[in-house]
């Protein structure tokens, strides 16, 4: 059991080295909070009205289907 747990570990980076360089890869982590809070509050809202815009072209959409539909019976 003991040799296997120290191959497990052996194997594995050190967290610090992984966070590090993943913290480097990127601008965003550069920002300061405030500009990271309504980063994420305009994304939020753009996706919402994304998929309000999306489900209101659904419904005209079935509504026209459902007019033709009438009219040919």
């Amino acid at each position: 059991m003991m040799k296997w747990l120290m191959a497990l570990t052996e194997s594995v980076e050190p967290v610090a080295e992984v966070v590090e360089t993943a913290v480097e890869q990127t601008a965003l982590t550069q920002l300061p909070l405030f500009t990271k809070g309504l980063l994420t509050t305009a994304m939020g809202l753009l996706g919402v009205f994304l998929v309000l815009t999306l489900f209101f072209v659904t419904i005209k959409l079935m509504q026209k289907i459902g007019a033709k539909e009438s009219s040919q019976q």
